[in-house]
């Protein structure tokens, strides 16, 4: 989704018509405010505290110079490069005061200077994932997922040892580390695409989609390494994912306290507030050198590269936590960096050695669908039907080939034409 900036000198009320005030109070929907952290702390004085950020980085399986060869054909190189470094410092109080204004509704933050919210073209920038490919849309029947399992890695958990407990269809963090934790040497061809696949398992359910409980490597990402030089979208999913985590994330307020986590590429959430928002930025420490490696351009660094050491923030959460929640109330249009990237004709200017592949599918992102109400097709569909389905390549199929037509659209459009913002374009956006 784009973002918008009002015109200079313009807000969300004094500057807009009657009519449309209307429509903006049907936007915020009485079913998502019942359990809204906003209303909670506004409405119901509950004192809330900071969620829990569930990325967890690499800790445990270094990277092996040997998977690269098999990761390389996945287009998951570049992100794989920045991530196997560990991760920046991150603020869970910031990025939960971010959250509290997040609206499942329109899937966008609604700040004071305007509605944003992070886009394709911050995942390409960002974290370097491809855009163009399959839809990451695959078939979740569990049945047999252990055998399944089997075949792919030579190994699967053991059962529970309560017989009639259900374990979930994956394996745990510590089960992956403990297997597959270091590829031995001397191992053939077949044992280091096996040890490439657990890894990359491993890295995307930590960092790309990990849930809000942190734990556990699901079933459906492995499944989707069964053919390692298949081309998955996965900087949409990603994308997708972490808009569904921060829908329900920002109606997790636990008993009294809210507790609980944030799942989701908290990654790419961080670097796109520190790009654009004052609120929580951090200091930028001494550079820690890249390891360049000329011979294969995939591995050089995308944008986040700029925020790979930040400083970490020490002072009281709770404390910070209100801080940051009373600057975001106050922030202006003016505040707000609209174009970190650059200009729109030079994106990616800043840096000398950005990767190619953030900027290679420019345009992939721009030829948006047509709108339609999410609310009844995404967060209506009760959650007991949605488990009755698990062929999402036939339920999907119509998204699934829009979703390609829009692909074939940008690649085929010619020269984009800059169109600047008016309020009878935000008009038509409110309606």
């Amino acid at each position: 989704m784009p973002v918008w900036r009002p015109p200079a000198g313009a807000t969300l009320t004094a500057d807009v018509a009657p009519s449309t005030l209307s429509w903006m109070m049907w936007l915020l929907d009485e079913e998502y405010d019942r359990d809204h952290r906003a209303v909670h702390m506004t409405e119901r004085s509950t004192d809330l505290h900071p969620l829990k950020i569930r990325y967890h980085g690499t800790v445990g399986i270094p990277y092996d110079e040997r998977y690269t060869e098999f990761i390389q054909p996945t287009g998951l190189m570049p992100f794989i490069s920045l991530v196997s470094r560990g991760g920046p410092n991150m603020n869970p109080s910031a990025l939960t005061a971010l959250v509290d204004r997040w609206r499942p509704e329109t899937h966008t933050f609604h700040l004071r200077a305007g509605e944003m919210a992070p886009n394709l073209q911050d995942v390409s920038m960002i974290l370097g994932l491809p855009i163009q490919g399959e839809p990451l849309c695959m078939n979740t029947a569990s049945d047999g997922w252990r055998q399944q399992m089997e075949a792919l890695i030579g190994r699967a958990p053991p059962l529970p040892e309560q017989s009639k407990k259900r374990a979930p269809a994956g394996a745990s963090f510590s089960w992956i580390r403990t297997n597959f934790g270091e590829c031995p040497e001397g191992a053939n061809k077949d044992t280091r695409r096996t040890y490439a696949r657990v890894y990359l398992w491993y890295m995307i359910s930590r960092t790309l989609f990990p849930d809000s409980g942190g734990k556990l490597a699901h079933w459906c990402w492995l499944k989707a390494l069964t053919v390692l030089d298949h081309r998955w979208s996965w900087g949409t999913a990603a994308l997708a994912y972490l808009y569904r985590q921060l829908d329900e994330a920002c109606r997790r307020t636990g008993s009294r306290t809210g507790s609980g986590g944030i799942g989701g590429c908290m990654l790419l959430l961080s670097v796109w507030s520190w790009d654009h928002l004052s609120v929580g930025r951090p200091r930028v420490l001494n550079e820690r050198p890249w390891p360049h490696h000329h011979e294969n351009l995939d591995r050089e660094p995308t944008w986040a590269y700029l925020w790979d050491n930040v400083s970490e923030m020490t002072s009281d959460p709770m404390v910070m936590y209100r801080q940051y929640t009373a600057e975001l109330d106050t922030l202006t249009a003016e505040q707000v960096e609209w174009e970190p990237y650059g200009s729109y004709y030079h994106i990616g200017a800043g840096m000398t050695d950005l990767n190619h592949k953030c900027t290679e599918e420019r345009g992939s992102g721009e030829c948006p669908p047509m709108w339609q109400d999410t609310d009844k097709a995404l967060h209506r569909l009760d959650r007991q039907q949605q488990r009755k389905i698990t062929n999402w390549p036939v339920h999907h199929s119509g998204h699934v080939a829009a979703f390609q037509h829009c692909l074939e659209a940008a690649r085929n459009a010619g020269p984009e034409e800059i169109v600047p913002h008016d309020f009878a374009a935000f008009n038509n956006y409110l309606e």
